[in-house]
């Protein structure tokens, strides 16, 4: 719990001119000598003090404890308790005040006077008494005590605003444990290091598997630290999951991620960011950079293959209209390797102020002699130039090997609506030109189809009959494309660049789905009808075309395989797929 701002103390409102409101300072007499305390007491109250009379050691600190005197005047030699024990016994109880002790003395021995000091006095005074040189040392005493006061008043202030921050902090940490799925991270195909400066880390990574297979991975890299972060971590992570988990692109995911935190973080602050799509079904690596450090791809063959460069501006720094989500493609292959890192990476420095730098990264890149130790290589190098300088910023270093086997972990995503009864139930949509210029409809469906009956642990397949026979519908029915153009690499490009330019100039045509459900022992049967507006699917020539072909055909066999049935109407504009399903 964090402090109450009221309970930090107050000023004894001992002003810089002592004499000011000097009533209400008290000071105790404590003498056994009548005579003292009547001649002390009159100099006091002559001069505004009220005054505190006690006749011994003991009676004292009866008094100090019950009126809480600001000056002491204790004499040494007395009755029951003498001056110096008491002198012990009060300085014990004050605590964190300071509470200055005078000793009346007539002693001019100095092993006696160094006896006073060690009981806890802060000054003498010497018997007969002066006025003049008792008022001075009590002004003297008072504004060391203002002085005492307000460093006790601004320490108390620091550590209010310490136990602030750390408190903080901890609220921060605890929001970023819950938004950002580790386990994610525990995956075979990436390593990586996160290293904060301070107890939040500003830098955040996510991890994310796709419908189909693959992964989508998001480095981010808030300005400051601490809650600010943690509270613009929140949204970020949260479209980056429910989007990817969709079927949703990376440059969807960015348009969105901007938008939000356009709206609503504060002038100021940003995100710099890169999002990679690990694409195993097409062997391909994209890459939307903004504001990060550029990203290196690295070969199996030793060599840098690729450098994604920062071509964008972080996010929420620029509105909607203003964005751009234009990506970075490479071609994969297995071994092929992609390093992302902050700016903490090559702006560290060792004790001597010199940054480690893109040059020494680069020599970690030219020294290597073995790819699999890359991320090693880097991280050591990084350790060693650093020695023992402190760290002065958040250093994040990321690794991602492109693996064509990596698939969904379906079991860290288990979801409640898995365990719902299947029911009976139907939708449909129909998509227009407008829509099927501008957007992908698929993630929208696929969530209707999980909210709706649960089927979670089938995203995957679910994901490729519907993309796979939507591609069908529309490429081959509504754009009219021909499959025979990608009978080579330069073929399949000439492809999709004309569906490119046919899609950007389309104004009529349209598709249907329709999606019906009904219960089934253990699970449920799917049925999934696709009707388009073009001309109608040879079938026949579609067979010839799979065996010659090795660029197209592709996805209805795949579709065939993963359904109990597929068939085709006769015109070839619509096709229907059951899908049976067990929980």
């Amino acid at each position: 719990m964090l402090p109450e701002k009221n309970n930090i103390p107050e000023s004894d409102e001992v002003l810089d001119d002592v004499s000011v409101d000097i009533a209400r300072l008290k000071i105790l007499i404590v003498d056994d000598e009548v005579t003292n305390r009547m001649v002390l007491n009159a100099m006091l109250k002559k001069d505004g003090f009220t005054v505190l009379m006690a006749e011994n050691g003991k009676q004292a600190i009866e008094v100090f404890n019950k009126e809480n005197p600001d000056l002491i005047l204790m004499d040494v030699m007395m009755p029951v308790m003498d001056g110096y024990e008491a002198t012990r016994s009060i300085k014990s109880l004050v605590g964190d005040r300071f509470v200055p002790i005078f000793f009346l003395t007539a002693m001019t021995d100095e092993k006696a006077l160094a006896k006073c000091i060690e009981s806890g006095g802060d000054d003498f005074l010497t018997k007969p008494f002066s006025r003049t040189i008792l008022r001075s040392k009590i002004d003297a005493l008072l504004r060391v005590k203002k002085i005492y006061t307000t460093l006790q008043e601004q320490h108390a202030e620091l550590v209010y605003h310490q136990q602030y921050i750390e408190r903080e902090h901890e609220i921060a940490e605890r929001i970023f444990k819950r938004i950002i799925r580790s386990d994610t991270l525990n995956v075979s195909n990436i390593k990586y290091l996160l290293s904060p400066v301070a107890l939040f880390n500003g830098d955040i990574l996510l991890v994310s598997p796709k419908p189909k297979g693959g992964q989508h991975i998001m480095l981010g890299d808030f300005t400051g630290h601490g809650l600010s972060a943690a509270i613009g971590a929140m949204p970020v992570a949260e479209i980056f999951y429910s989007m990817t988990e969709k079927g949703y692109s990376i440059q969807d995911i960015a348009t969105e991620i901007n938008a939000k935190l356009h709206k609503t973080l504060p002038t100021g602050l940003f995100c710099a960011a890169c999002i990679v799509d690990v694409d195993i079904e097409n062997n391909k690596i994209s890459v939307w950079n903004g504001g990060v450090p550029e990203a290196i791809a690295y070969s199996a063959k030793k060599e840098i293959k690729k450098i994604f460069k920062s071509i964008h501006l972080p996010f929420g720094v620029v509105s909607s209209n203003s964005f751009k989500n234009d990506i970075q493609i490479m071609d994969a292959e297995p071994g092929d390797r992609i390093y992302l890192y902050s700016d903490g990476l090559i702006e560290a420095t060792d004790e001597n102020g010199v940054m480690f730098g893109e040059d020494r990264l680069d020599l970690c890149f030219a020294n290597n002699t073995d790819p699999a130790v890359m991320f090693e290589d880097i991280s050591n190098s990084l350790n060693n130039f650093r020695g023992n300088k402190k760290q002065d910023d958040d250093t994040t270093l990321i690794e991602v090997s492109f693996d064509n086997n990596l698939v969904s972990n379906k079991s860290s995503y288990k979801k409640n609506s898995d365990v719902k009864e299947p029911c009976k139930w139907s939708v449909s949509f129909e998509l227009g030109p407008e829509i099927l210029k501008d957007m992908d409809p698929l993630p929208a469906i696929l969530h209707v189809l999980l909210e709706v009956q649960g089927l979670y642990s089938h995203r995957g397949r679910l994901y490729t009959i519907l993309a796979e026979l939507y591609s069908n519908a529309l490429e081959h029915g509504v754009l009219g494309m021909d499959s025979t153009l990608k009978t080579s690499p330069e073929g399949f490009a000439e492809y999709y660049e004309t569906r490119q330019k046919r899609l950007e100039t389309l104004d009529n045509g349209f598709i249907r789905i329709n999606l019906t459900h009904e219960p089934v022992d253990g699970g449920g049967k799917l049925s999934i009808e696709y009707l388009d507006s073009g001309k109608g699917f040879d079938f026949g020539s579609y067979q010839e075309q799979k065996k010659s072909n090795v660029f197209s055909g592709r996805g209805i066999a795949l579709v065939k395989s993963l359904c109990s049935e597929l068939k085709y109407n006769e015109s070839g504009n619509g096709i229907k797929a059951v899908y049976f399903w067990e929980s």
